[in-house]
């Protein structure tokens, strides 16, 4: 049994390290693409085009990811396309042609929706049946602190590199990340493939977590793609990176701070509690004017997704079927393509209009509504979900 034990934290904890590579690396090209496309003489809307080509993509190949995970060998398959993950890094730096670019985002999109689904996914599946709800809710961690460090390590190393150098450093990092995740050495049985249906590439049972993130993730998506505008606006830009180490320290607080009690089954306060927090920091970016008031404002952002994220991945996960769980983590992840594309699509309209400051303020609508889904009705549905599989033996 502690041999068991050992492999299976070895396991996870390579699994940890990869993800959280994998994470920061994709959230480190964020703030580096506009800038080196202006370098290389792509400006005005194109920029816009490369950022967002590769969401169109990821939304529309995430249940594809779902089908490929439950019907062929997971471990397999995530090596597979963590190695195709790294090589759109190598083409950015070595390619500055704009409908080149595209197409390497357009890639991009399918193989990172099969990556983000797969860790998820590989993480359960290593946990024992019992420890995968606590397992999982830490695990996404990753996904936290991947989307927050990221751009901080992004604006960092172009700053002392040139964006081609940055491009082959997130290079490396995906190679690291490899290299990590081929330790693991993942046994699974064959598999009985069936044959593609629409239908059994969503897992229903996910559909409500997915809707109720899609609100919590839409003002996620607006600070994460117009903080640094809003920085320069305000002329206090050069603290910037540092708001990305204030987003990390919240999320880190909130995470070590709250876990016990989490563990112990009490999510529903915390929910609650993470969402005031957050209206109140949304709210707070109308009045927003002071360098130190922006950093706070990453802090309080940080202490409410902290939880948020790695929890409802936890109801997800925790409650699927091990032969289900491709498909429910891919169901799930959807919320964050769609919530933090209508984030970043409706502050472009903001900015135009009322302005960011005021925009970021509107986004507390998206988390009352998420907030009421929550409250009247996924509360209730998890705890019955957990319950029903729980007496099958499902989970």
């Amino acid at each position: 049994m502690k041999n068991t034990e050992k492999i299976w934290n070895r396991r996870f904890i390579l699994l940890f390290i990869t993800n959280l590579l994998m994470m920061a690396t994709f959230y480190a090209a964020v703030p580096i693409i506009p800038v080196y496309c202006q370098e290389v003489g792509i400006t005005g809307p194109k920029i816009g085009i490369v950022l967002t080509a590769m969401s169109i993509t990821t939304v529309l190949f995430r249940p594809f990811a779902g089908y490929i995970l439950d019907n062929f060998n997971r471990y397999h398959v995530y090596l597979l396309f963590l190695a195709l993950f790294s090589l759109p890094f190598l083409g950015f730096a070595l390619i500055p042609i704009f409908a080149l670019l595209v197409l390497i985002r357009l890639c991009m999109g399918v193989v990172y929706s099969v990556c983000g689904s797969a860790t998820m996914t590989l993480a359960g599946d290593v946990l024992p049946p019992k420890k995968v709800g606590q397992g999982i809710n830490r695990f996404a961690l990753t996904n936290s602190l991947g989307m927050a460090a990221g751009p901080f390590i992004g604006i960092q190393v172009q700053n002392l590199m040139s964006s081609k150098a940055s491009f082959i450093t997130l290079f490396i990092m995906t190679v690291i990340a490899l290299i990590c995740v081929s330790f693991c050495k993942i046994k699974y049985p064959k598999t009985s493939r069936k044959k593609f249906r629409i239908s059994d590439a969503f897992y229903k049972p996910a559909l409500p977590f997915m809707l109720n993130m899609i609100f919590l993730m839409i003002p996620f998506g607006a600070v994460i793609a117009y903080s640094s505008i809003l920085a320069q606006e305000k002329g206090i830009e050069t603290v910037t990176p540092y708001f990305y180490i204030c987003l990390v320290a919240g999320i880190l607080l909130s995470k070590f701070s709250t876990q016990k009690r989490i563990d112990a089954g009490k999510h529903t306060i915390f929910v609650i509690i993470s969402l005031l927090v957050l209206i109140f920091t949304m709210t707070s970016y109308y009045f927003m004017e002071t360098a130190l008031h922006f950093l706070l404002a990453g802090f309080l952002f940080g202490l409410g997704y902290g939880i948020l994220q790695p929890l409802f991945q936890s109801f997800v996960t925790g409650t699927s079927p091990a032969q289900k769980r491709g498909a429910a983590n891919a169901t799930y992840l959807l919320s964050y393509d769609i919530g933090i594309g209508i984030g970043s699509l409706v502050m472009g309209f903001f900015q135009e209009s009322i302005g960011i400051s005021k925009g970021m303020a509107l986004t507390v609508v998206s988390y009352i509504v998420g907030g009421l889904i929550y409250v009247l009705y996924v509360d209730n549905y998890y705890s019955k979900l957990a319950l029903r599989l729980k007496e099958k033996n499902l989970i």
